[in-house]
């Protein structure tokens, strides 16, 4: 019985690891294979049969890519808007996930759902009404168009970030109330401390969705100065009649750099966070 028992296990996370390993595969098989293909010379990129290990290494694509165009610049963007972005949205989304899972108020349930629903918009249904006010403000074609939209927060941080803070115990705040601790000081001093592998967890996610954001910097902003990554690529080694697949490629694989580093030096964050989700 315990042998079938034990059998029955091992079939399981068998299948299981299956499942895995062929997800990651899906998932990792794309940025291989363009990471590969940018040291591929131009020739080899098209040849047939395709390989997936470059015959020919070579760097110069990446160099090719680099001087094409003020690439420097756009990447000062880049790094400059998900920073303050990033930035923002923690602090915000933070603050309105510690009211809706502390701070007791009339309609606080009914309020944290309708907040919760917008979540069911698209993006794009928004991005109409969000040009048109933003051209009336005059902020079009400037830092503010590609920092306000995401700055204050999303229902996403705040469902996320209100999971953590309603995972702490009860009797800390009610051992912070004892002693005198306002809201503020407690959300800052004793709450903020507590989850900051969410935090930063929270902040890569939204790293990753600023910096790879690619529609509203596009129609926000005309002048090439204000240009980010993913649309400096595009504009440049796209046009109507071909594709430049050697900067394409080695531009691409440029721009993940960053956000594979980020996940590099915060993976042990992700872990803990994952780790704790729905532990109380």
């Amino acid at each position: 019985m315990g042998l079938s028992l034990r059998k029955q296990h091992l079939i399981k996370m068998g299948i299981t690891y299956v499942f895995c390993l062929i997800g990651f595969f899906c998932a990792v098989f794309p940025l291989l294979w363009t990471f590969l293909t940018a040291f591929k010379p131009s020739r080899e990129m098209l040849a047939f049969p395709p390989s997936l290990i470059p015959r020919h290494f070579t760097f110069e694509n990446f160099i090719y890519a680099w001087n094409r165009a003020p690439f420097g610049r756009f990447f000062l963007n880049s790094i400059m808007v998900t920073t303050v972005v990033v930035l923002g949205q923690i602090f915000f989304s933070s603050m309105a996930a510690f009211a809706f899972a502390r701070i007791k108020f009339p309609g606080r349930t009914f309020f944290f759902f309708c907040f919760l629903s917008s979540m069911m918009v698209p993006g794009i249904v928004i991005m109409i009404p969000q040009f048109i006010s933003f051209r009336i403000l005059r902020l079009l074609d400037s830092y503010w168009a590609l920092i306000l939209p995401g700055f204050f927060g999303t229902a996403f941080c705040v469902f996320f970030m209100r999971q953590f803070f309603m995972a702490i115990p009860d009797s800390l705040q009610e051992a912070a109330e004892i002693d005198g601790c306002g809201y503020v000081k407690m959300f800052i001093m004793i709450f903020l401390p507590m989850v900051t592998h969410a935090l930063i967890t929270m902040g890569l996610i939204r790293a990753v969705a600023v910096w790879n954001d690619f529609l509203w910097p596009l129609i926000a902003t005309n002048r090439e100065v204000l240009r980010t990554v993913p649309v400096a690529i595009a504009t440049v080694f796209f046009n109507y009649r071909n594709i430049d697949w050697a900067g394409l490629t080695a531009a691409s694989s440029i721009a993940l750099a960053p956000l594979v580093l980020l996940f590099l030096f915060t993976r042990d964050y992700i872990i803990e966070s994952v780790a704790l989700t729905g532990f109380k």
